[in-house]
Parts: structure tokens; sequence; C-alpha cells
């Protein structure tokens, strides 16, 4: 059987419009989505090789056209606006005294990094809704938190040497040579 955009039509509409309307909450953006969908259909239904697996290329259209939807709205936050205050968030003095030089090498994180640990460590965000915000797979936005907190690790302990107690909070510091604690200096150039 040769497939027309009619014949799609006829036998996945009401499949297909079920599909979209249970990914996209917005019944107007649905609509637009499942007209793209049949317009990408149309447009490219000639070049479809394997007839007998339409109905799994169609829905790859859709599922296509719904993750395009979601990347076009995300909403983009600008770093610089978004408000963390660590300080705030610190009980004992060692790592009330370390919070700023903690800023300052957080904000020297690649971009990526940086606002996958700011959205969860400060903003609260679970991995799950940060990988939801900023349009990316689960596993994408774990391996950023992780790589965000490996590099912020190796470059505090480039800068400094802690003593720990037994439930891994901060008793004590010393700051090695040419550490960024208290002299706002760059910390551990190279590290990223």
């Amino acid at each position: 059987m040769t497939w027309t955009v009619e014949g799609v039509w006829d036998e996945f509409d009401s499949g297909l419009r079920g599909f979209i309307r249970g990914r996209v909450r917005d019944h107007h953006a649905a609509e637009d989505i499942l007209q793209e969908v049949y317009l990408k259909i149309h447009a490219h239904i000639g070049g479809l090789r394997d007839e007998e697996r339409v109905q799994s290329w169609v829905y790859q259209v859709a599922r296509n056209a719904i993750a395009d939807h979601y990347r076009r709205s995300r909403p983009t936050t600008v770093l610089g606006d978004v408000p963390y205050h660590p300080v705030d968030l610190v009980d004992d003095e060692a790592a009330r005294a370390l919070a700023g030089s903690v800023r300052r090498l957080v904000d020297s994180l690649p971009p990526d990094y940086r606002e996958a640990l700011i959205l969860t460590e400060y903003e609260g965000l679970t991995q799950v809704q940060l990988a939801a915000r900023l349009g990316i797979s689960v596993s994408g936005a774990k391996s950023r938190v992780q790589r965000a907190r490996s590099h912020l690790k190796a470059a505090l302990l480039a800068c400094c040497h802690f003593e720990l107690d037994r439930l891994g909070g901060i008793i004590d510091y010393q700051a090695r040579d040419a550490c960024c604690v208290d002299c706002g200096d760059s910390c551990a150039p190279g590290v990223w």
C-alpha cells in the first residue's frame, strides 16, 4: 500500500491526537503540534522507504515535534540573576568562612556545570526537574551535577586541607599556597 497524507489521517488521527494531548497540556499548543506533524508528514511521506513501518514513523515525527515544542518554550535563566545565598544556609563557623570562596569557585565553573549546581544545590530542584527545565535527559542532568560537584571538590582540595568530623562536616581548614580562600585570588588555575 502506498500511503498518502489522507490515508495517514484516516488511520492515525484519533490515536495521534490523543498521543500529543497526553504529552502537552495546553490544548491550543497540542493542536498546533498536530498540524505541524501533518505538515511534516505531507512534506516527507514521499521519501518513506518502509511503508510497513508508517505507524512508528508517524509517532516518531510526533515525538520530535513535541520535543521541539518544549525546547522552544523552555524558560531560560540568566545565571547572574539567580539569587543564592550559601552563607544563610551554613551554621558552623568554618563552613561560613568558606562560603564566599565557594561562591567564587562556583562562579568559575563552566556555564553548564555552574547552572546545574546552582539550580540543584541552591535552588532546590531535583535532578529530574533540572532535566525537564534544561530539556535534557535525566542521566544528562545527573552527569552535569556530578561533574560540577567533582570540579568544585577538586578545586577546594587543591586550595585547602580540610579537617572533617565523622559526619563529613567541616571542623577546620588550612589554606594551601596560592589559595583562593580569604584572599579572593583565583584558586587552582587549570582545574576546569
